[in-house]
């Protein structure tokens, strides 16, 4: 307690320093240029490293959350865990038997795994340069010709009726999707995997429905970082050519809007201490407030752990913040975790009125100064890896980013000023839900 109300008492002192303009220059790039390309209307998004040991190839395909009905709820995550199950034939396992295709990319040295969000299902394949028009061979067989048979979706099920559950333990994801669940409608609402109710609900002719309404060659998009060759780029091509051709149904994406009033919910979990997630509504890496809120997702999450010397993981953190901005509609979150030894209801108090506070007040330029460069470097620290940088690139090139992608998230950050803070904590701050989770005992009691 003592060490949040110090912090919330030297952010409005450094609030209370007028705040000097910003001169704009742009950011020094720190990632390799980025390319985006057309070949028979499928979207390629490139940022090669010739020097890379691997590459890494992410496939987006129009097949998530919002494609979904009531009825479907969790069709994505089962089409998409049959696909990586799928067997392919002896010839192109160089096995004796077939084996699902999960297994036989592993054989040689590769991975592939997928992530379901509200408008796509991704696939990231990665491997040797060398390897790569292999695995996606392979792969290509298991995306056009899935195997949604009884026993194939029946395992496909168990699978995720497991991540489900583990899921249910984790109550920063439990309280994200509570509020995901008051903000969004319809399927973005909706869970990544389904739950287990609905999961029980589908057979395979309904994955195979869905499968044929999203699962074509309009919908789909390819990015690729590390070492790109030009085989590597003819096999993804053939990849694409797999898929039936035509577009997937346009999405209309809604949102309840985040009511003035606080709207509070909660649920009760197999947790030892409450945690609470507090959530904004959030401008998407399109708008001009897209840098701002960076700033602002750094402040928040940096301002009330002062006193660590070492960065630490999500769930040891006492208040932190989360930008999704990679999701449609964007959103931010601000959680507090009672089992850091904290008290949840002192810390919720003093994040709304930072909140506020910042609203009203601008940021000092040293303030602003060291929450740019924070934001900076949790934003590059968010791609270092080949898979986190396949996925951005691919993500922020459908934005008014384009080509310029992470390196023009970079410059947004930079370009922010204090008023820009400012009026993005007031647009977007102001208005928030709250989801608790609790221990079973404590709402016994």
């Amino acid at each position: 307690m003592k060490l949040i109300r110090a912090t919330a008492a030297w952010i409005f002192t450094l609030l209370c320093i007028l705040p000097a303009e910003h001169s704009a220059r742009a950011t020094v790039a720190r990632f390799p240029a980025t390319s985006i390309s057309s070949a028979d209307g499928l979207r390629l998004t490139t940022q090669s490293d010739d020097d890379a040991a691997l590459t890494g190839v992410q496939i987006f395909v129009s097949a998530g959350l919002a494609h979904q009905t009531r009825t479907t709820n969790g069709a994505a995550a089962l089409a998409a865990e049959c696909i990586v199950r799928t067997p392919v034939s002896a010839s192109l396992a160089q096995s004796s038997i077939p084996m699902p295709v999960r297994e036989a990319i592993e054989a040689r040295g590769g991975s592939v795994t997928y992530s379901v969000d509200e408008r796509t299902v991704h696939y990231y394949l990665e491997s040797t340069p060398d390897r790569m028009p292999e695995v996606l061979k392979l792969f290509e067989g298991a995306l056009a010709h899935p195997d949604f048979s009884g026993a194939a979706v029946a395992a496909a099920r168990r699978t995720l009726d497991n991540r489900i559950a583990e899921s249910e333990k984790n109550p920063f994801e439990v309280g994200v999707q509570m509020f995901r669940e008051s903000f969004l409608q319809s399927g973005t609402a909706y869970p990544q995997y389904g739950t287990l109710a609905t999961l029980e609900s589908l057979g395979g002719s309904q994955v195979r429905a869905f499968y044929a309404t999203t699962y074509r060659r309009g919908g789909m998009s390819v990015s690729m970082t590390g070492r790109v060759t030009p085989e590597i780029v003819a096999a993804v091509g053939r990849l694409a050519e797999s898929l039936p051709s035509g577009a997937v149904a346009p999405l209309h994406v809604t949102v309840q809007p985040v009511p003035a009033s606080t709207k509070r919910i909660i649920a009760q979990r197999d947790v030892a201490r409450p945690f609470i997630i507090v959530g904004f509504g959030a401008p998407s890496p399109s708008d001009h407030d897209f840098g701002a809120m960076l700033v602002l997702e750094a402040l928040l999450s940096s301002a009330f752990e002062r006193s660590s010397a070492t960065t630490l993981a999500l769930g040891e953190r006492s208040v932190g913040a989360v930008y999704f901005y990679d999701s449609a509609p964007a959103s931010l979150v601000v959680y507090v975790n009672g089992g850091t030894g904290i008290d949840p209801t002192v810390a919720l108090r003093e994040v709304v009125l930072v909140a506020k506070s910042l609203a009203t007040r601008p940021l000092g330029s040293d303030a602003l100064k060291r929450f740019k460069a924070a934001a900076t470097g949790e934003f590059v620290r968010s791609a270092t890896t080949l898979y986190d940088r396949a996925y951005l690139i691919g993500m922020l090139a459908s934005t008014s980013l384009g080509e310029r992608g992470l390196n023009g998230a970079l410059d947004a950050i930079d370009h922010a000023s204090s008023a820009d803070v400012q009026r993005v904590a007031k647009t977007y701050l102001q208005r928030y839900i709250v989801a608790l989770i609790v221990p079973r005992q404590a709402q016994q009691e």
